[in-house]
């Protein structure tokens, strides 16, 4: 649940503050998700990963949408790509890996700080 939670939440800020601020700030909103809202490395990662890559993808689409693909088409020109919609599947993958590393760095920042529980004798 815990996931789910910060998947949606990573999404939301990084949909609401893209608007505003650099590409780089969706790895500021998947750290500072991951860092209070903490978790293991591999379910940071992959919020971080989900939450992000999907706003990319929405955001990416939606702008070819918009332009009605003249941007796009240019691009697929450029790049080895054959169709538009792997341009979009690539941002998706930049944008998740991006937010990835931000939740992992944000969470493992966290694990910096806090203290593991020692067992005990009676434990």
């Amino acid at each position: 649940m815990l996931f789910i939670f910060r998947l949606i939440l990573i999404a939301v800020l990084t949909y609401l503050i893209a608007m505003m601020a650099p590409w780089w700030s969706a790895i500021l909103c998947a750290a500072i998700v991951a860092f209070f809202l903490p978790g293991n490395n591999f379910n940071a990662f992959l919020s971080g990963f989900m939450g992000v890559g999907l706003i990319w993808m929405v955001m990416a689409w939606k702008l070819d949408v918009e332009t009605n693909s003249i941007m796009s088409q240019k691009m697929v020109e450029l790049f080895p790509v054959d169709e538009v919609n792997m341009l979009i599947i690539a941002s998706a993958i930049i944008g998740g890996l991006a937010g990835a590393l931000g939740a992992f760095s944000g969470n493992s920042f966290r694990q910096m700080f806090v203290r593991k529980k020692e067992k005990s004798f009676y434990n």
